[in-house]
């Protein structure tokens, strides 16, 4: 009885020091890497408490709120959320796993597998939206391979981990075809004929009513962003699919997306309901995002929680005899990308004098653009320096004001000024009202490489144009702001905010 147990504990000893491990580690890295704009900007909204926001459910804004208010305003607090789902998602690995045959070794050998892929490396410790529902795209999985196998409550799972995804992101909904795998079922087809399925699926509807409210309170602002206002459309071409077939061998390590596809296959000759349903989920976002990518240019990152699913396919396959020699190229090739990653967001310096720009997609790769990550200390001291006591801060840029205010601690009052026409970040518009607005003063700190004088001289009383602020780097100019003093803000709808007047 000794040697059957003790094997098994060993098992469960090392899958739980593993993920103890690579948490901790996410933890340094995440108290230590400085905050992008994006993660500031989600920052901002987890002071502003709304049911949902204009370019993002709420569910992650929302889980930072507890965090910020045990380890204060700091980076770790902000990206705990996104630590925790990457745990979680090493905590459903057990169960799914040995609903299809495997155990611990397995589980424990596709965590390792997700660990190598460099998205996972830099999104489990990244707040974004991406890593929670890239977690519940994982849980809603699971919940339908258990109903693949005949257990009806888990149509409750279903429900609830859907929903959840959808107030993550909203692609999570992209995880609902794996029902369809499920029902090929007998018993599945057998539990539509009960409330329960139907029962779940307002369950799911319930869980996603933040979102409606929001925007039934703002004339659906945020489903307009959604399906038209972020969509360039082209005519059809290859390239983007090229560009997101490319993007995804980098983000898998090209040695476990080259064996990703025979196991995929594998799981589908099966003819097993429970591999059918993972294997659906992992391809379901690959053929809806190449679908679009025929028109338009798609986020790299899209395919992520497919990734994951198809590395548990191919753990599972090959549990009995580990491919070392593809283990190891893989987690090299990840933790050189990953550790490459990491050190730049450290010590953006390192590289910014060599100059290097990708054309493609992300057309915003480029050496240039790490000066935005230097600098934004002195930034704020200037800003501080010649800010007077009843002035709002403000810049056209999402991501430079919101930085601001995270470095502040909060104590910058800080406004988005959409004066440059941008079309994402634009939820502070929704946080006051013109009559809170309108008469306020306003320090305007701009990067926009356009004056934005013109712009505020339509909506300030009196506009005067200070000294510019110039942040230099090896006694070269690597950022230029330039400053105005706006007096009076006389017409702050559309600029300042969206809120209809009272």
């Amino acid at each position: 009885m000794t040697t059957s147990v003790a094997p098994d504990l060993r098992a469960r000893r090392l899958f739980f020091a593993m993920l103890a491990a690579f948490t901790l580690l996410r933890m340094v890295v995440a108290a230590l890497a400085p905050l992008s704009g994006d993660e500031a900007y989600y920052w901002s909204c987890s002071r502003n408490l709304d049911w949902s926001y204009f370019d993002q459910p709420p569910l992650v804004i929302w889980l930072m709120i507890p965090f910020r208010a045990i380890l204060d305003e700091t980076s770790l607090a902000v990206r705990m959320p996104a630590i925790l789902a990457s745990l979680a998602i090493g905590l459903m690995l057990p169960p799914l796993v040995r609903r299809l045959g495997g155990g611990l070794r397995e589980a424990t050998t596709s965590y390792l597998w997700m660990s190598a892929m460099p998205f996972f490396i830099i999104g489990s410790f990244y707040a974004s939206t991406d890593i929670l529902m890239a977690a519940f795209f994982v849980a809603t999985t699971w919940a339908a391979v258990a109903i693949a196998q005949g257990e009806r409550r888990a149509w409750w799972g279903f429900g609830a981990a859907i929903g959840l995804a959808f107030l993550s992101k909203f692609p999570g909904v992209l995880v609902l075809p794996a029902i369809l795998g499920a029902l090929t079922a007998p018993s599945a087809r057998k539990d539509l004929k009960t409330p329960v399925p139907w029962l779940a699926g307002l369950l799911a509807f319930a869980i996603t009513a933040p979102v409606w409210i929001w925007g039934a309170r703002n004339q659906w602002a945020n489903f307009e962003f959604q399906l038209s206002g972020r969509h360039e459309v082209h005519a059809i071409t290859a390239k983007y699919i090229g560009e997101f077939i490319g993007a995804n061998l980098l983000l898998a390590t090209p040695f476990l997306a080259i064996a990703f596809v025979p196991a995929w296959w594998r799981a589908i000759r099966r003819r097993d309901p429970a591999w059918l349903t993972i294997a659906v989920a992992a391809a379901a976002p690959f053929v809806v995002f190449g679908f679009v990518a025929l028109r338009e240019r798609i986020g790299a990152h899209w395919g992520a929680p497919g990734l994951l699913l198809l590395v548990v396919l191919f753990a599972v396959q090959h549990g009995e005899r580990p491919r070392r020699k593809l283990a190891i190229a893989s987690g090299a090739f990840g933790g050189i990308i990953g550790a490459a990653a990491i050190t730049v967001a450290i010590f953006p310096g390192l590289v910014l004098d060599r100059d290097w720009t990708y054309p493609g997609r992300p057309n915003r790769i480029s050496t240039k653009s790490l000066a935005a990550a230097l600098g934004n200390e002195e930034l704020l001291a200037r800003v501080e320096a010649i800010r007077r006591p009843d002035e709002l801060v403000a810049c056209e840029s999402y991501t430079v004001v919101h930085i601001l205010g995270f470095l502040s601690k909060g104590t910058l009052p800080i406004v988005l000024g959409d004066v440059a026409g941008g079309d994402h970040g634009l939820a502070s518009l929704y946080w006051q009202t013109p009559e809170e607005l309108r008469g306020r003063n306003v320090l305007f700190v701009s990067k926009h490489k356009y004056s934005p004088e013109p712009e505020l001289r339509k909506l300030f009383a009196q506009v005067e144009e200070l000294p510019p602020i110039d942040l230099e780097r090896n006694g070269e100019l690597v950022r230029r702001f330039v400053v105005f003093r706006c007096t009076n803000l006389l017409k702050p709808e559309g600029a300042f905010t969206r809120v209809p007047a009272r």
